[in-house]
């Protein structure tokens, strides 16, 4: 389990945690939200920092497509291209300024991998573009939707796991 995937399960457990304590652990509940609180913030600006010296180096290096991996895309055009061109896609809207997004990247690298003969897996920088995001009623960041035969099946949310995101295609 890669650190990303780890901390987005922990988070996730807390979570649950918190909301299945009963009404008298009121104020163990507070404890929980602000210890999740600070650690979404503490990913926010370790994104932010990390965001220009990313962008930087995706500008000056252009990496050939490998099989299995996901396939960035910047225009309504190249996404419906994929749409009917493939079966199943998954589309994560994303940006490098956001922790969460950021925890997800290597588990929908994985997904990708794994899944590289099934299912084609997208990813929309939201940051570069904001025209798709629109398109597509995205609110919140990170989103994952998944369309079978151009259509969309299944959407969410939230930083989600390995397993989470497994369900989410089947």
């Amino acid at each position: 389990m890669n650190p990303g995937n780890l901390i987005t399960h922990t988070l996730n457990q807390i979570e649950t945690c918190i909301e299945k304590a009963p009404v008298y652990l009121f104020p163990l509940k507070i404890l929980g939200w602000l210890v999740l609180f600070c650690a979404l913030m503490l990913t926010n600006f370790i994104a932010i920092a990390k965001w220009p010296f990313s962008a930087i180096a995706k500008r000056r290096k252009t990496k050939l497509q490998n099989v299995g991996e996901p396939i960035n895309v910047g225009s309504d055009a190249e996404l419906q291209q994929l749409l009917t061109e493939h079966d199943t896609v998954l589309v994560d809207f994303w940006a490098e300024w956001c922790g969460p997004c950021l925890l997800m990247n290597k588990t929908i690298t994985q997904l990708a991998k794994q899944h590289a003969g099934n299912l084609t897996v997208v990813k929309v920088d939201v940051s570069l573009d904001s025209t798709l995001s629109k398109q597509y009623s995205v609110r919140g960041l990170p989103t994952v939707i998944v369309f079978r035969n151009d259509s969309e099946v299944s959407r969410k949310s939230g930083t989600l796991t390995k397993n989470q995101l497994e369900a989410l295609i089947s």
